[in-house]
């Protein structure tokens, strides 16, 4: 909770407080972030943060660090699956594209048949329902099977789509039977990824027509899923051959930042990369490097056209470079061919890549980003051969052989060990947004709070330089740091590794609290009530009265704090006191003159009311009246003076503004004597 700028809550109260804020902790979780936006907000973006593929393997990145898993024994999977996790981390459920499994491992009754078909490329892709945390999409592919009396036939349930709501089945969750496994597209290739819109409302999940240059991109959003939009760019996807229809493998991805969309089209050795409008959903721009032909790469002596075929597919966390993986697919068991890993630094195009590694005697297939700012590569043979480890590239952002493939603390051949478990081809397919993770991160925006800094990925550094913006500087992994003042700071992380600086830079905002002022005393006629305003523009509100409101009426005197949230969940309070106002109605009066208690008035009142106050003798007969708060009687009726006896008043308080709140008119009633 951040500091405070007036008084603090009463110790009573602190409960309330807790509950509060634990509540608008989980309140500000959002399904997808802005790219690379903070704010104060506790909120997360573990949905990529629990992996299960392959034979019964499984990682854990929830807390920073890639934990194997042992505890899933249900699930064999040869490509690629699908799992997902709530914003803050909590796992919910994975799939193969065939039968989809709950958080205990046991398999959700309606979901066992479903349409995809677990040995494409991508068969299926889970995508949260935007705006309803407890539903979600299971996109599913189905394999083209070709008839074989008949090569231009095929039969296909293409592209559909299983929507699963965690509130059944005890919040197990379960597929909804009234939308199961319904159609969208057919028929398609064996690629589908997704990414976030650019308003961060909706998800575009992206298909590839199979006989076609047509990419479909269907926006998801809380009104469901939209008409797709076609855009017609790139190589055509097709077969002029029995073994042209591997065309149809290879891996699809959006980069992180929504801003591109890569593909393998396998048997061509074609990899192509397009421009994405995360706004309209349309692909344009295409660019293609030809594995074997290009005149442009150095290795194409090597790459014999019937040898080596791009296959995995994935871009680096800041979306500059794109590594493909490039092996000996159709070879038997055993690979004739070492697989390399491509490395294409997009701010030069396709044409020059690096090879950044060859590995001989294995397959190396999926790639996929993960939450600690890694590519994870699989590793097997076949679905008889498979490894218990996986490849890593462990700093993808850095140019050529820099990026560290599978060398950790200068130590080479440090792969991911599966603690006994099988990667097979797969890995898991998410939603590319949910790996748009900057190279540091920052927890606490507000002004008066300290700072802290973190780094997502630690690999390979041997010292490291932080400049804060504001001539502060650190040389410590994660440090804390408090600006003297509001604004926006450049931060500077210098990471050094074997000799050599990388640096990474963002913009980093310090807000000030919100304002929020109640006043000191705030003044209450006894029988009425009073609004107390806390300001308007604020996204939470909390009372110690409980009250969630901007504006809370009050009857009694006392203490009253509110405590008030802004969009950046900066927090800050004030406390006010109430008071009983005591105004004064003398009980007799002397108008003689002398300047002493001439006059009778009620004093000490309101200016702001509207005002009427009646005098009467003994026998009922008025004898003053006046509707001017200053204005008194002088004892006196028609130019006579009036006996010294007593005289009944009876004064009438309306509240013009809108803040004292009252059933009607108070009305004050009482005697005052005249003294001669």
């Amino acid at each position: 909770m951040q500091k405070k700028t007036s008084n603090k809550p009463s110790a009573a109260s602190s409960g309330q407080i807790l509950l509060s804020f634990l509540f608008l902790l989980f309140a500000c979780a959002a399904p997808c972030q802005s790219a690379w936006y903070k704010s104060n907000c506790p909120r997360s973006q573990k949905q990529a943060g629990v992996w299960y593929f392959g034979e019964k393997a499984g990682i854990d990145f929830r807390t920073g660090s890639a934990v194997a898993l042992t505890d899933e024994n249900v699930m064999n999977a040869l490509q690629a699956t699908s799992s997902i996790c709530d914003s803050m981390g909590n796992f919910r459920f994975f799939t193969n594209g065939r039968i989809a499994w709950d958080r205990t491992f046991s398999r959700m009754p309606n979901a066992t048949v479903l349409d995809g078909y677990p040995g494409v490329t991508q068969p299926c892709l889970i995508v949260p329902y935007p705006g309803n945390e407890s539903l979600y999409y299971i996109f599913t592919i189905d394999l083209i099977t070709y008839d074989h009396n008949d090569s231009t036939k095929y039969t296909t349930k293409g592209l559909s789509y299983t929507l699963i709501d965690m509130k059944l089945r005890g919040d197990s969750g379960d597929a909804v039977s009234a939308v199961l496994n319904k159609p969208l597209l057919s028929p398609v290739c064996q690629k589908i990824t997704a990414v976030a819109n650019r308003d961060q409302k909706g998800i575009w999940v992206i298909a590839h027509k199979w006989e076609s240059n047509e990419f479909y991109a269907y926006l998801v959003t809380n009104a469901g899923i939209a008409s797709p939009v076609i855009s017609a760019v790139g190589s055509t996807h097709s077969a002029v051959s029995k073994l042209a229809r591997n065309n149809a493998m290879g891996y699809m991805k959006c980069s992180p930042d929504g801003s591109k969309l890569a593909l393998a089209i396998t048997y061509d050795k074609l990899i192509e990369v397009f421009d994405f409008d995360n706004g309209s959903g349309k692909l344009t721009n295409p660019k293609s490097f030809h594995v074997a032909k290009s005149v442009l790469n150095p290795y194409a002596i090597e790459f014999s056209p019937d040898s080596l075929n791009p296959y995995g597919i994935e871009f680096s966390p800041d979306s500059k470079k794109l590594y493909s993986t490039v092996l000996d697919y159709l070879g038997g068991v055993f690979p004739r061919r070492p697989t390399y890993i491509f490395q294409f630094d997009l701010v030069n195009g396709l044409n020059t890549p690096v090879i950044i590694d060859s590995v001989a005697g294995v397959r190396m297939n999926a790639m996929q980003l993960a939450i600690d700012g890694r590519i994870y590569l699989s590793r097997t043979n076949n679905h008889n051969s498979k490894r218990d480890s996986l490849d890593v590239i462990y700093n993808p952002n850095r140019l050529g052989t820099a990026c560290n493939f599978n060398l950790l603390q200068h130590v080479p051949g440090s792969r991911f060990d599966l603690s006994g478990r099988k990667s097979m081809y797969s890995l898991p397919n998410f939603v590319q947004s949910y790996v748009n993770i900057p190279p540091f991160t920052w927890d606490s925006v507000c002004h008066g709070n300290n700072t802290q800094f973190h780094i997502t990925n630690t690999a390979n550094i041997d010292s490291l330089t932080w400049d804060f913006g504001d001539k502060g500087t650190s040389g410590i992994p994660d440090p804390m740091h408090e600006y003297a003042s509001p604004g926006k700071y450049w931060v500077k992380l210098t990471e050094k590794f074997n000799g050599q600086a990388y640096t990474d830079s963002m913009q980093v905002s310090n807000y000030p609290l919100p304002v929020i002022s109640l006043g000191d005393t705030v003044l209450l006629y006894a029988g009425s009530t009073i609004n107390l305003h806390a300001g308007g523009g604020f996204t939470d509100y909390l009372w110690s009265t409980g009250s969630p409101d901007s504006v809370i009426n009050v009857n009694s005197q006392g203490s009253y704090w509110a405590q008030v949230k802004d969009y950046h969940c900066c927090i800050n309070s004030d406390t006010t006191f109430v008071k009983v106002f005591e105004y004064f109605i003398p009980n007799a009066f002397s108008p003689n003159g002398d300047g002493i208690n001439d006059f009778f008035r009620v004093n000490g009142l309101y200016k702001n009311i509207d005002f009427n106050m009646v005098v009467y003798d003994r026998w009922g007969q008025q004898v003053f009246q006046s509707d001017d708060i200053d204005k008194g009687w002088d004892g006196n009726v028609g130019g006579q003076y009036c006996p010294p006896e007593s005289y009944v008043w009876i004064v009438h308080i309306g509240f013009l503004g809108q803040d004292i709140i009252t059933k009607g008119d108070i009305v004050f009633k009482g005697t005052v004597t005249i003294v001669r």
